[in-house]
Protein backbone atom coordinates (compact mmCIF):
# COMPACT_ATOMS: atom_id res chain seq x y z
CA UNK A 1 0.00 0.00 0.00
CA UNK A 2 1.16 3.24 -1.31
CA UNK A 3 1.63 6.26 1.37
CA UNK A 4 1.87 9.80 0.78
CA UNK A 5 2.86 12.41 2.38
CA UNK A 6 2.86 15.88 1.27
CA UNK A 7 4.22 18.76 3.68
CA UNK A 8 3.82 22.31 2.98
CA UNK A 9 4.85 25.56 5.07
CA UNK A 10 4.61 29.21 4.46
CA UNK A 11 6.57 30.86 7.06
CA UNK A 12 6.08 34.87 7.13
CA UNK A 13 8.97 37.21 8.68
CA UNK A 14 6.72 38.88 10.34
CA UNK A 15 5.35 38.28 13.76
CA UNK A 16 4.82 34.52 14.86
CA UNK A 17 6.32 31.78 12.48
CA UNK A 18 3.74 29.65 10.77
CA UNK A 19 4.05 25.65 8.93
CA UNK A 20 1.42 23.42 8.34
CA UNK A 21 2.09 19.83 7.30
CA UNK A 22 -0.78 17.75 5.47
CA UNK A 23 -0.40 14.25 5.90
CA UNK A 24 -2.79 11.96 4.04
CA UNK A 25 -3.08 7.58 4.10
CA UNK A 26 -0.62 7.28 6.82
CA UNK A 27 -1.38 4.14 9.26
CA UNK A 28 1.43 4.71 11.40
CA UNK A 29 2.43 7.81 13.63
CA UNK A 30 4.82 10.04 11.91
CA UNK A 31 6.70 12.52 14.19
CA UNK A 32 7.68 16.24 13.63
CA UNK A 33 10.78 17.51 15.43
CA UNK A 34 13.59 19.72 15.07
CA UNK A 35 17.19 19.27 15.06
CA UNK A 36 18.21 21.85 17.63
CA UNK A 37 21.67 21.65 20.00
CA UNK A 38 21.45 19.13 22.44
CA UNK A 39 18.24 17.13 21.27
CA UNK A 40 16.13 19.77 22.32
CA UNK A 41 13.84 22.44 20.30
CA UNK A 42 11.26 25.04 20.64
CA UNK A 43 8.63 23.31 18.99
CA UNK A 44 6.22 21.03 20.33
CA UNK A 45 6.96 17.37 19.34
CA UNK A 46 4.49 17.18 17.33
CA UNK A 47 2.74 13.96 16.12
CA UNK A 48 1.42 13.75 12.85
CA UNK A 49 -1.51 11.03 12.46
CA UNK A 50 -2.95 11.54 9.45
CA UNK A 51 -4.50 14.99 10.12
CA UNK A 52 -3.36 18.55 9.51
CA UNK A 53 -0.97 19.70 11.65
CA UNK A 54 -0.28 23.65 12.33
CA UNK A 55 1.46 25.62 14.46
CA UNK A 56 2.28 29.51 14.91
CA UNK A 57 5.62 28.32 17.59
CA UNK A 58 8.26 30.61 15.89
CA UNK A 59 10.72 28.33 14.39
CA UNK A 60 13.89 29.83 12.66
CA UNK A 61 15.45 28.53 9.26
CA UNK A 62 16.69 25.06 9.93
CA UNK A 63 17.07 21.50 9.66
CA UNK A 64 14.46 19.34 11.26
CA UNK A 65 13.14 15.66 10.47
CA UNK A 66 9.97 13.66 10.47
CA UNK A 67 10.72 10.09 11.97
CA UNK A 68 8.04 7.38 11.26
CA UNK A 69 7.00 4.33 13.60
CA UNK A 70 7.45 2.17 14.14
CA UNK A 71 10.87 1.90 12.30
CA UNK A 72 11.91 5.30 13.74
CA UNK A 73 13.44 5.76 10.29
CA UNK A 74 14.15 9.72 9.83
CA UNK A 75 14.16 11.82 6.98
CA UNK A 76 15.65 15.41 7.88
CA UNK A 77 14.60 18.60 5.40
CA UNK A 78 15.35 21.87 6.02
CA UNK A 79 12.61 24.72 6.31
CA UNK A 80 13.57 28.83 5.64
CA UNK A 81 11.38 31.81 6.03
CA UNK A 82 8.79 31.93 3.41
CA UNK A 83 9.41 27.85 1.99
CA UNK A 84 6.81 26.17 0.81
CA UNK A 85 6.75 23.22 -0.79
CA UNK A 86 6.21 19.29 -0.88
CA UNK A 87 7.64 15.85 0.49
CA UNK A 88 6.43 12.92 -0.92
CA UNK A 89 7.66 9.44 -0.19
CA UNK A 90 6.16 5.78 -0.86
CA UNK A 91 7.21 3.20 2.18
CA UNK A 92 7.69 1.13 3.69
CA UNK A 93 11.83 2.34 2.85
CA UNK A 94 10.60 6.14 3.08
CA UNK A 95 13.80 7.62 2.80
CA UNK A 96 14.81 5.47 0.20
CA UNK A 97 11.60 6.72 -2.15
CA UNK A 98 11.17 10.48 -0.71
CA UNK A 99 11.61 13.11 -3.06
CA UNK A 100 10.91 16.98 -2.58
CA UNK A 101 9.20 19.84 -5.10
CA UNK A 102 12.12 21.93 -3.26
CA UNK A 103 15.85 21.55 -5.08
CA UNK A 104 17.59 22.29 -1.78
CA UNK A 105 15.81 19.53 0.26
CA UNK A 106 15.93 17.14 -3.14
CA UNK A 107 20.22 17.78 -3.07
CA UNK A 108 19.40 17.04 0.91
CA UNK A 109 17.56 13.94 0.36
CA UNK A 110 20.58 13.03 -1.94
CA UNK A 111 23.11 13.20 0.19
CA UNK A 112 21.49 11.25 3.71
CA UNK A 113 20.88 8.38 0.84
CA UNK A 114 24.88 8.65 0.10
CA UNK A 115 25.48 9.03 3.63
CA UNK A 116 23.44 5.59 4.52
CA UNK A 117 24.75 3.54 2.15
CA UNK A 118 28.04 4.06 4.48
CA UNK A 119 26.06 2.55 7.41
CA UNK A 120 28.16 -0.72 7.26
CA UNK A 121 31.27 1.66 8.59
CA UNK A 122 29.50 2.66 10.72
CA UNK A 123 28.71 -0.53 12.80
CA UNK A 124 31.82 -2.13 12.20
CA UNK A 125 33.51 1.07 14.05
CA UNK A 126 30.53 0.26 16.79
CA UNK A 127 31.95 -2.95 17.47
CA UNK A 128 35.65 -1.99 17.67
CA UNK A 129 34.44 0.56 20.44
CA UNK A 130 32.18 -2.45 21.80
CA UNK A 131 35.33 -4.81 21.76
CA UNK A 132 36.96 -1.67 24.19
CA UNK A 133 39.63 -0.93 20.71
CA UNK A 134 40.79 2.98 21.76
CA UNK A 135 41.03 4.86 18.78
CA UNK A 136 43.42 8.43 18.64
CA UNK A 137 41.86 11.53 16.75
CA UNK A 138 44.11 9.98 13.92
CA UNK A 139 43.39 6.81 13.81
CA UNK A 140 39.76 7.57 13.71
CA UNK A 141 39.87 9.38 10.96
CA UNK A 142 41.64 6.91 8.37
CA UNK A 143 39.37 4.60 9.95
CA UNK A 144 36.32 6.65 8.29
CA UNK A 145 38.29 7.88 5.40
CA UNK A 146 36.32 6.08 2.39
CA UNK A 147 33.42 7.82 3.63
CA UNK A 148 34.57 11.04 4.75
CA UNK A 149 35.83 11.59 1.36
CA UNK A 150 32.79 11.00 -0.78
CA UNK A 151 30.75 12.83 1.56
CA UNK A 152 33.10 15.98 1.54
CA UNK A 153 33.04 15.77 -2.14
CA UNK A 154 29.30 15.39 -2.50
CA UNK A 155 28.87 18.43 0.01
CA UNK A 156 31.37 20.85 -1.95
CA UNK A 157 29.47 19.57 -5.50
CA UNK A 158 26.06 20.38 -3.59
CA UNK A 159 27.51 24.06 -2.17
CA UNK A 160 28.09 25.48 -5.93
CA UNK A 161 24.48 25.46 -6.19
CA UNK A 162 22.83 25.28 -2.80
CA UNK A 163 21.35 29.03 -1.90
CA UNK A 164 24.41 30.36 0.04
CA UNK A 165 22.20 31.22 3.33
CA UNK A 166 20.35 28.33 3.95
CA UNK A 167 21.03 26.32 6.95
CA UNK A 168 21.67 23.10 4.77
CA UNK A 169 24.19 25.14 2.80
CA UNK A 170 25.61 26.11 6.81
CA UNK A 171 25.23 22.65 7.96
CA UNK A 172 26.77 21.13 4.94
CA UNK A 173 29.90 23.78 5.51
CA UNK A 174 30.24 22.95 9.08
CA UNK A 175 30.29 19.27 8.60
CA UNK A 176 33.58 20.07 5.61
CA UNK A 177 34.97 21.88 8.58
CA UNK A 178 34.49 19.13 11.07
CA UNK A 179 36.22 16.76 8.31
CA UNK A 180 39.34 18.60 7.66
CA UNK A 181 39.75 18.89 11.42
CA UNK A 182 41.93 16.14 12.98
CA UNK A 183 42.38 17.57 16.95
CA UNK A 184 46.05 17.72 18.46
CA UNK A 185 46.22 19.10 21.77
CA UNK A 186 50.00 20.62 20.94
CA UNK A 187 48.85 22.07 17.24
CA UNK A 188 47.98 25.37 18.74
CA UNK A 189 47.36 26.99 15.00
CA UNK A 190 45.03 24.22 14.36
CA UNK A 191 43.05 24.26 17.01
CA UNK A 192 42.57 28.48 15.97
CA UNK A 193 42.33 28.17 12.26
CA UNK A 194 39.25 25.25 13.55
CA UNK A 195 37.86 27.89 15.57
CA UNK A 196 37.83 31.01 12.99
CA UNK A 197 35.81 28.41 10.75
CA UNK A 198 32.88 27.68 13.32
CA UNK A 199 29.73 30.44 12.10
CA UNK A 200 28.81 31.19 15.66
CA UNK A 201 27.74 34.44 14.55
CA UNK A 202 24.60 32.54 11.91
CA UNK A 203 21.38 31.48 14.48
CA UNK A 204 20.90 28.78 12.51
CA UNK A 205 23.77 26.89 13.26
CA UNK A 206 21.87 26.12 16.43
CA UNK A 207 19.56 24.45 14.96
CA UNK A 208 21.83 22.02 12.90
CA UNK A 209 22.70 18.93 14.37
CA UNK A 210 26.67 19.81 13.83
CA UNK A 211 26.19 22.14 16.47
CA UNK A 212 27.19 20.02 19.54
CA UNK A 213 30.21 18.29 17.43
CA UNK A 214 31.70 21.74 16.55
CA UNK A 215 32.27 22.22 20.34
CA UNK A 216 33.28 18.78 21.07
CA UNK A 217 35.55 19.09 18.43
CA UNK A 218 37.02 22.14 19.33
CA UNK A 219 37.46 21.56 23.08
CA UNK A 220 39.20 18.50 21.87
CA UNK A 221 42.54 20.30 20.89
CA UNK A 222 42.74 21.09 24.58
CA UNK A 223 44.20 19.30 27.34
CA UNK A 224 42.41 17.31 29.62
CA UNK A 225 42.21 19.90 32.42
CA UNK A 226 40.31 22.24 33.93
CA UNK A 227 43.08 24.97 33.69
CA UNK A 228 43.59 24.22 29.93
CA UNK A 229 39.77 23.88 29.11
CA UNK A 230 38.93 26.78 30.68
CA UNK A 231 40.75 28.88 27.62
CA UNK A 232 38.97 26.68 25.30
CA UNK A 233 35.11 27.39 27.16
CA UNK A 234 35.89 31.54 27.50
CA UNK A 235 37.00 31.76 24.00
CA UNK A 236 33.74 30.03 22.92
CA UNK A 237 31.08 31.79 25.08
CA UNK A 238 32.97 35.09 24.14
CA UNK A 239 31.19 34.09 20.50
CA UNK A 240 27.87 33.54 22.23
CA UNK A 241 25.32 36.10 22.92
CA UNK A 242 24.69 35.99 26.62
CA UNK A 243 20.80 36.92 25.79
CA UNK A 244 20.26 34.68 23.05
CA UNK A 245 18.34 31.52 22.87
CA UNK A 246 21.44 29.11 22.03
CA UNK A 247 23.12 30.38 25.58
CA UNK A 248 21.54 27.85 28.00
CA UNK A 249 22.44 25.49 25.33
CA UNK A 250 26.22 26.17 24.87
CA UNK A 251 25.91 26.56 29.13
CA UNK A 252 24.65 23.11 29.85
CA UNK A 253 26.79 21.23 27.24
CA UNK A 254 30.16 23.41 28.96
CA UNK A 255 28.44 22.68 32.65
CA UNK A 256 28.60 18.62 31.56
CA UNK A 257 32.50 18.91 30.36
CA UNK A 258 33.66 20.75 33.28
CA UNK A 259 32.66 18.42 36.11
CA UNK A 260 33.52 15.51 34.18
CA UNK A 261 35.59 13.40 36.35
CA UNK A 262 38.21 13.21 33.70
CA UNK A 263 39.18 16.42 33.41
CA UNK A 264 41.97 16.93 36.03
CA UNK A 265 40.85 20.23 38.54
CA UNK A 266 37.25 19.65 37.77
CA UNK A 267 35.38 21.05 40.81
CA UNK A 268 37.39 24.41 40.73
CA UNK A 269 36.91 24.33 36.38
CA UNK A 270 32.95 23.49 37.51
CA UNK A 271 32.97 26.26 40.80
CA UNK A 272 34.80 28.88 38.28
CA UNK A 273 32.36 27.99 35.33
CA UNK A 274 29.35 28.46 37.53
CA UNK A 275 29.77 31.49 39.06
CA UNK A 276 31.10 33.37 35.92
CA UNK A 277 28.39 32.21 32.97
CA UNK A 278 25.82 31.05 35.50
CA UNK A 279 25.70 33.59 38.55
CA UNK A 280 27.39 35.97 36.50
CA UNK A 281 24.94 36.22 33.68
CA UNK A 282 23.68 39.68 33.18
CA UNK A 283 21.10 38.56 30.01
CA UNK A 284 17.89 37.15 31.31
CA UNK A 285 19.23 33.61 30.51
CA UNK A 286 18.42 32.46 33.64
CA UNK A 287 16.19 33.48 36.41
CA UNK A 288 16.86 34.43 40.00
CA UNK A 289 16.32 31.16 41.48
CA UNK A 290 18.43 29.20 39.14
CA UNK A 291 21.41 31.54 39.49
CA UNK A 292 20.79 30.98 43.33
CA UNK A 293 21.05 27.18 42.40
CA UNK A 294 24.18 28.04 41.06
CA UNK A 295 25.40 29.75 43.07
CA UNK A 296 24.81 27.52 46.21
CA UNK A 297 26.75 24.75 44.13
CA UNK A 298 29.68 26.38 43.33
CA UNK A 299 29.94 27.40 47.53
CA UNK A 300 29.90 23.70 47.82
CA UNK A 301 32.22 22.74 45.69
CA UNK A 302 34.33 25.61 46.91
CA UNK A 303 34.17 24.06 50.67
CA UNK A 304 35.74 21.40 49.23
CA UNK A 305 39.75 22.62 49.20
CA UNK A 306 42.85 20.84 48.61
CA UNK A 307 44.92 19.70 51.15
CA UNK A 308 42.98 20.32 54.14
CA UNK A 309 41.43 17.67 56.50
CA UNK A 310 38.43 15.70 54.94
CA UNK A 311 35.64 15.72 56.85
CA UNK A 312 35.27 12.55 59.13
CA UNK A 313 33.12 9.51 58.01
CA UNK A 314 32.09 7.35 61.02
CA UNK A 315 29.89 4.75 59.64
CA UNK A 316 28.56 0.92 60.31
CA UNK A 317 30.42 -1.72 58.30
CA UNK A 318 29.34 -4.81 56.23
CA UNK A 319 29.35 -6.81 60.06
CA UNK A 320 27.88 -3.83 61.25
CA UNK A 321 31.04 -2.63 63.34
CA UNK A 322 32.12 0.91 63.64
CA UNK A 323 34.67 1.73 60.89
CA UNK A 324 36.79 6.05 60.93
CA UNK A 325 37.80 6.99 57.83
CA UNK A 326 40.86 9.26 59.51
CA UNK A 327 41.99 6.29 61.28
CA UNK A 328 41.60 4.23 58.13
CA UNK A 329 43.64 6.34 56.56
CA UNK A 330 46.23 6.91 58.99
CA UNK A 331 46.83 3.30 58.27
CA UNK A 332 47.57 3.78 54.87
CA UNK A 333 50.12 6.16 52.06
CA UNK A 334 46.96 6.93 50.70
CA UNK A 335 42.75 6.18 50.76
CA UNK A 336 40.65 5.95 48.62
CA UNK A 337 37.36 7.36 49.17
CA UNK A 338 34.08 5.98 46.99
CA UNK A 339 30.73 6.76 47.35
CA UNK A 340 28.95 4.16 45.16
CA UNK A 341 25.37 2.68 44.13
CA UNK A 342 25.10 -1.15 44.40
CA UNK A 343 22.49 -1.26 41.90
CA UNK A 344 23.95 1.61 39.42
CA UNK A 345 25.25 0.64 36.36
CA UNK A 346 28.08 3.09 36.10
CA UNK A 347 29.33 2.04 39.41
CA UNK A 348 29.34 -1.64 38.04
CA UNK A 349 31.47 -0.68 35.71
CA UNK A 350 33.94 2.19 37.24
CA UNK A 351 34.29 0.97 40.78
CA UNK A 352 36.08 -2.63 39.86
CA UNK A 353 38.40 0.15 36.91
CA UNK A 354 39.41 2.43 39.51
CA UNK A 355 39.74 -0.39 42.04
CA UNK A 356 42.20 -2.35 39.74
CA UNK A 357 44.02 0.97 38.97
CA UNK A 358 44.96 1.51 42.17
CA UNK A 359 45.97 -1.52 42.40
CA UNK A 360 48.84 -1.11 39.55
CA UNK A 361 49.62 2.45 40.49
CA UNK A 362 50.31 0.25 44.47
CA UNK A 363 52.49 -2.14 42.59
CA UNK A 364 54.35 0.73 40.32
CA UNK A 365 54.92 3.11 43.41
CA UNK A 366 55.00 0.33 46.31
CA UNK A 367 52.15 2.06 47.84
CA UNK A 368 49.64 0.86 50.44
CA UNK A 369 46.67 2.82 49.06
CA UNK A 370 43.22 1.93 51.00
CA UNK A 371 39.79 1.60 50.04
CA UNK A 372 36.86 3.48 52.28
CA UNK A 373 34.09 2.52 50.09
CA UNK A 374 30.78 4.27 51.44
CA UNK A 375 27.38 2.19 50.04
CA UNK A 376 25.43 6.20 48.67
CA UNK A 377 21.89 3.84 47.97
CA UNK A 378 19.40 4.16 51.14
CA UNK A 379 17.25 1.87 51.15
CA UNK A 380 19.00 -1.21 49.24
CA UNK A 381 19.05 -4.81 50.86
CA UNK A 382 22.30 -6.00 52.32
CA UNK A 383 21.68 -8.85 50.28
CA UNK A 384 22.31 -6.28 47.20
CA UNK A 385 25.17 -4.75 48.55
CA UNK A 386 27.31 -7.87 49.54
CA UNK A 387 26.54 -9.00 46.22
CA UNK A 388 28.13 -6.07 44.53
CA UNK A 389 31.02 -6.85 46.80
CA UNK A 390 31.58 -9.85 46.00
CA UNK A 391 30.93 -9.85 42.50
CA UNK A 392 33.17 -6.94 41.61
CA UNK A 393 36.19 -8.31 43.84
CA UNK A 394 36.25 -4.74 45.82
CA UNK A 395 37.72 -6.40 48.86
CA UNK A 396 41.84 -5.80 48.67
CA UNK A 397 42.45 -3.16 51.92
CA UNK A 398 38.69 -2.32 51.78
CA UNK A 399 35.99 -1.21 53.92
CA UNK A 400 32.81 -0.78 53.14
CA UNK A 401 30.14 1.30 54.73
CA UNK A 402 26.59 2.02 54.80
CA UNK A 403 25.66 5.90 54.77
CA UNK A 404 22.11 6.51 56.06
CA UNK A 405 19.53 8.43 54.44
CA UNK A 406 19.50 11.25 56.20
CA UNK A 407 23.28 11.84 56.54
CA UNK A 408 25.03 15.15 55.85
CA UNK A 409 27.81 13.30 54.81
CA UNK A 410 26.42 13.30 51.46
CA UNK A 411 26.40 17.19 51.09
CA UNK A 412 29.54 17.17 52.57
CA UNK A 413 31.07 15.76 49.95
CA UNK A 414 28.48 16.73 47.00
CA UNK A 415 28.34 13.07 46.69
CA UNK A 416 24.64 13.38 44.97
CA UNK A 417 25.90 11.62 41.53
CA UNK A 418 27.30 7.82 41.69
CA UNK A 419 29.87 6.76 41.30
CA UNK A 420 32.02 9.59 43.37
CA UNK A 421 36.02 9.17 44.12
CA UNK A 422 37.91 11.55 46.52
CA UNK A 423 42.01 10.92 47.22
CA UNK A 424 43.30 11.30 50.50
CA UNK A 425 46.96 11.31 51.98
CA UNK A 426 47.80 9.91 55.55
CA UNK A 427 47.13 12.74 57.39
CA UNK A 428 43.42 12.47 56.02
CA UNK A 429 43.69 15.58 53.59
CA UNK A 430 41.89 15.25 50.47
CA UNK A 431 44.63 15.79 47.80
CA UNK A 432 42.35 14.43 44.45
CA UNK A 433 38.84 15.18 43.83
CA UNK A 434 35.51 13.97 41.69
CA UNK A 435 38.79 11.84 40.43
CA UNK A 436 38.11 9.18 37.46
CA UNK A 437 40.99 6.36 36.63
CA UNK A 438 42.55 8.19 34.28
CA UNK A 439 42.45 11.67 36.70
CA UNK A 440 44.16 9.50 39.28
CA UNK A 441 46.89 8.08 36.92
CA UNK A 442 47.46 11.42 36.19
CA UNK A 443 48.16 12.95 39.73
CA UNK A 444 50.76 10.09 40.47
CA UNK A 445 52.52 10.70 37.24
CA UNK A 446 52.67 14.39 38.28
CA UNK A 447 53.72 13.12 41.97
CA UNK A 448 56.63 11.45 40.39
CA UNK A 449 57.61 14.31 38.13
CA UNK A 450 57.52 16.58 41.36
CA UNK A 451 59.55 14.60 43.11
CA UNK A 452 61.26 11.91 41.47
CA UNK A 453 62.98 10.76 44.16
CA UNK A 454 60.13 9.76 46.04
CA UNK A 455 59.18 5.71 45.10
Amino acid sequence: MKQLVALLLFIPIFAQAQFKITVSRSKNPIYFRGTLFDEKNFLAKDTVRGTVLSSTTPIKGGIYYLQFAPSKERIYFNIENNDKFALTFSGPAFLASAHSSDPKNEVFLNYQRLEKSFSVIDSLYAVEIARGRKFKFAEKAAFFQSKTSALVAFRKKALVSLPPFSAVALYFKSLNTLDESIPSRTDYTARSRFFAKIPFSDGKLLFTPVFRPLLVEYLSYFPLQADSLRLGVEKAMSKIDCGAKSYPFVFDYFSSVMKNRNIVGNTEGYAWFLTKYGVGNGCGAFTAAQKKAFKEEAEKLGALKTNTLAENIVLKDTAGNTQDLQKFAAQNDYTLLMFYAPTCDHCQKEVPEIDSTTSVIERIKNLKIGRFAVCNEPGVSRAIWLDFITKYHVTTNALHVDLPANSPIRSTYDAFANPTFYLLNRKGEIVAKKISPSTLRKYFAGLQLAQPNVP
